[in-house]
Protein backbone atom coordinates (compact mmCIF):
# COMPACT_ATOMS: atom_id res chain seq x y z
CA UNK A 1 0.00 0.00 0.00
CA UNK A 2 1.46 3.51 -0.95
CA UNK A 3 1.37 6.43 0.94
CA UNK A 4 -1.54 8.30 1.19
CA UNK A 5 -1.32 12.15 1.76
CA UNK A 6 -4.16 14.40 2.87
CA UNK A 7 -2.80 18.61 2.60
CA UNK A 8 -4.16 21.24 5.30
CA UNK A 9 -3.19 24.19 3.66
CA UNK A 10 -3.88 27.97 4.03
CA UNK A 11 -2.44 29.97 1.25
CA UNK A 12 -1.24 33.27 1.55
CA UNK A 13 -3.03 36.20 -0.08
CA UNK A 14 -0.06 37.17 -2.33
CA UNK A 15 0.80 33.07 -3.20
CA UNK A 16 -1.80 33.14 -6.22
CA UNK A 17 -3.94 30.52 -7.22
CA UNK A 18 -5.76 28.41 -4.80
CA UNK A 19 -5.60 25.53 -2.85
CA UNK A 20 -6.70 23.01 -4.95
CA UNK A 21 -9.17 19.95 -4.15
CA UNK A 22 -7.68 17.82 -1.34
CA UNK A 23 -6.58 20.87 1.08
CA UNK A 24 -7.97 23.08 3.99
CA UNK A 25 -7.16 26.46 4.38
CA UNK A 26 -5.98 27.51 7.75
CA UNK A 27 -5.34 30.37 9.97
CA UNK A 28 -3.42 30.07 13.27
CA UNK A 29 -5.74 31.08 16.00
CA UNK A 30 -5.67 31.77 19.93
CA UNK A 31 -8.13 30.94 23.03
CA UNK A 32 -6.38 31.59 26.34
CA UNK A 33 -2.83 29.85 25.96
CA UNK A 34 -4.09 27.15 23.48
CA UNK A 35 -3.12 28.15 19.75
CA UNK A 36 -3.51 26.63 16.47
CA UNK A 37 -6.98 25.27 15.21
CA UNK A 38 -9.97 23.60 17.70
CA UNK A 39 -13.64 23.28 16.95
CA UNK A 40 -13.81 20.76 20.05
CA UNK A 41 -14.27 22.34 23.53
CA UNK A 42 -13.64 26.05 22.06
CA UNK A 43 -13.71 27.84 18.89
CA UNK A 44 -10.33 29.33 17.80
CA UNK A 45 -8.47 29.34 14.22
CA UNK A 46 -10.02 29.11 11.00
CA UNK A 47 -10.46 26.57 8.37
CA UNK A 48 -12.18 26.26 5.30
CA UNK A 49 -12.15 23.76 2.22
CA UNK A 50 -12.33 19.71 0.95
CA UNK A 51 -10.40 17.21 2.14
CA UNK A 52 -10.76 13.42 1.71
CA UNK A 53 -8.81 10.16 2.35
CA UNK A 54 -10.06 6.89 0.41
CA UNK A 55 -12.85 8.30 -1.15
CA UNK A 56 -14.32 10.02 2.23
CA UNK A 57 -14.75 13.39 3.42
CA UNK A 58 -12.43 14.76 6.21
CA UNK A 59 -13.12 17.08 8.34
CA UNK A 60 -10.39 18.73 10.83
CA UNK A 61 -11.37 18.69 14.20
CA UNK A 62 -8.37 19.90 16.57
CA UNK A 63 -4.99 21.16 15.23
CA UNK A 64 -3.94 22.90 18.75
CA UNK A 65 -0.46 23.61 20.87
CA UNK A 66 -1.08 23.78 24.79
CA UNK A 67 1.63 23.67 27.63
CA UNK A 68 4.17 21.40 25.91
CA UNK A 69 1.34 19.40 23.66
CA UNK A 70 0.36 19.25 20.77
CA UNK A 71 -3.38 17.88 20.19
CA UNK A 72 -4.37 16.50 16.59
CA UNK A 73 -7.78 15.32 15.71
CA UNK A 74 -10.34 14.41 12.52
CA UNK A 75 -12.89 13.43 11.55
CA UNK A 76 -13.53 10.27 8.82
CA UNK A 77 -17.19 10.18 6.85
CA UNK A 78 -18.77 7.26 7.97
CA UNK A 79 -15.73 5.57 10.34
CA UNK A 80 -16.49 5.52 13.87
CA UNK A 81 -13.67 2.75 14.51
CA UNK A 82 -9.83 2.03 14.20
CA UNK A 83 -6.56 3.56 13.95
CA UNK A 84 -4.36 5.57 11.34
CA UNK A 85 -0.76 5.82 11.77
CA UNK A 86 0.09 9.58 10.29
CA UNK A 87 2.84 11.69 10.27
CA UNK A 88 2.73 15.86 10.01
CA UNK A 89 4.70 17.75 7.93
CA UNK A 90 4.03 21.55 9.00
CA UNK A 91 5.09 24.58 6.83
CA UNK A 92 4.91 28.26 7.88
CA UNK A 93 3.85 29.79 4.52
CA UNK A 94 5.86 33.24 5.53
CA UNK A 95 9.23 30.51 5.31
CA UNK A 96 8.39 27.96 3.38
CA UNK A 97 10.44 25.87 5.86
CA UNK A 98 8.86 22.70 6.01
CA UNK A 99 9.55 20.44 9.54
CA UNK A 100 8.60 17.20 9.76
CA UNK A 101 6.56 15.50 13.01
CA UNK A 102 6.32 11.89 13.74
CA UNK A 103 2.90 11.26 15.22
CA UNK A 104 2.22 7.62 15.25
CA UNK A 105 -0.70 5.77 15.89
CA UNK A 106 -4.22 8.00 15.83
CA UNK A 107 -7.31 6.12 17.25
CA UNK A 108 -10.73 6.99 16.87
CA UNK A 109 -11.87 8.04 19.87
CA UNK A 110 -15.63 9.30 20.08
CA UNK A 111 -18.02 10.91 17.26
CA UNK A 112 -16.96 14.23 18.76
CA UNK A 113 -13.44 14.16 18.24
CA UNK A 114 -12.66 11.60 15.50
CA UNK A 115 -9.44 9.90 15.52
CA UNK A 116 -7.49 11.80 18.48
CA UNK A 117 -4.32 11.79 19.77
CA UNK A 118 -1.48 14.42 21.27
CA UNK A 119 2.11 14.34 20.94
CA UNK A 120 4.31 14.96 24.36
CA UNK A 121 7.90 16.67 23.90
CA UNK A 122 6.65 18.79 21.01
CA UNK A 123 10.52 19.63 19.47
CA UNK A 124 11.08 23.32 19.85
CA UNK A 125 10.79 23.65 15.98
CA UNK A 126 7.33 22.78 16.31
CA UNK A 127 6.38 24.59 19.47
CA UNK A 128 7.79 28.22 18.56
CA UNK A 129 4.98 28.03 15.36
CA UNK A 130 2.46 27.83 17.54
CA UNK A 131 2.80 31.31 19.61
CA UNK A 132 1.02 34.73 20.10
CA UNK A 133 2.97 36.14 17.70
CA UNK A 134 2.06 33.59 14.90
CA UNK A 135 -1.99 34.29 15.67
CA UNK A 136 -3.24 35.15 11.75
CA UNK A 137 -0.37 33.40 9.99
CA UNK A 138 -1.12 31.01 7.53
CA UNK A 139 0.49 27.37 7.72
CA UNK A 140 0.35 24.76 5.30
CA UNK A 141 -0.26 21.24 7.26
CA UNK A 142 0.26 18.32 5.42
CA UNK A 143 -0.90 14.80 7.45
CA UNK A 144 0.63 11.47 5.83
CA UNK A 145 -1.08 8.49 6.21
CA UNK A 146 1.40 5.84 6.72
Amino acid sequence: MGLNRMMFVKKSAGSGGDTGNNAFIMTMGRRSGQYGYSRNNGNYGEITGNVTHDGRAVTLVILSYYGGWLDVAFKEEGVTSGSRNINLNITPLETGVTVPLAVGKISYQSAATGFYTYVQRVPSNISSMFTAANVGKKFKVEIIFN
